[in-house]
């Protein structure tokens, strides 16, 4: 993957995790313990995830795109939204995102591995943690859901 290319997708990639930090990181604001004990723990995950890729970036020898921080002021608001509304379609609309997030990560992941070159097949491992995380973090809001 081109320099140019890989970072525009890195960068994409970082503006989204914080609009996730931006939806979870009020935690405290939720009257369920389990909720916000969890997305407390949330929160935690998506600066993880914040920071793989903003160093990714820095390693490459470029600094992160100015308007990675729009996602947090989008995710704070997104978050506001729902937090308003009840905590069944917050949870809905939660789950729906950290799906998407999967499937985005497991797009780019599989278009790093089909690289060869040694640098895409590190950043695929990078992601794919965080692939992962999103993929399990879906599993439990759904697992949420059910519960409700």
């Amino acid at each position: 993957m081109e320099d140019k290319e890989l970072l525009k997708e890195l960068n994409i990639v970082l503006t989204l995790e914080h609009g996730h930090l931006g939806m979870y990181k009020d935690f405290l604001h939720h009257k369920d313990k389990e909720l916000r004990r969890t997305f407390r723990r949330f929160a935690e995950i998506e600066m993880e995830h914040i920071n793989k890729i903003k160093d990714v970036i820095l390693n490459l020898g470029a600094k992160p795109s100015p308007i990675i921080k729009t996602g947090d002021i989008i995710g704070k608001l997104f978050g506001i939204t729902i937090n308003m509304a009840d905590t069944l379609e917050a949870l809905k609309a939660y789950s729906y995102i950290e799906k998407k997030s999967h499937q985005g990560y497991s797009d780019l992941v599989t278009r790093l591995e089909k690289d060869t070159e040694k640098r895409e097949q590190f950043i695929a491992e990078i992601t794919a943690s965080n692939m992962l995380e999103s993929k399990l973090m879906h599993l439990w809001l759904e697992d949420k859901l059910k519960r409700m």
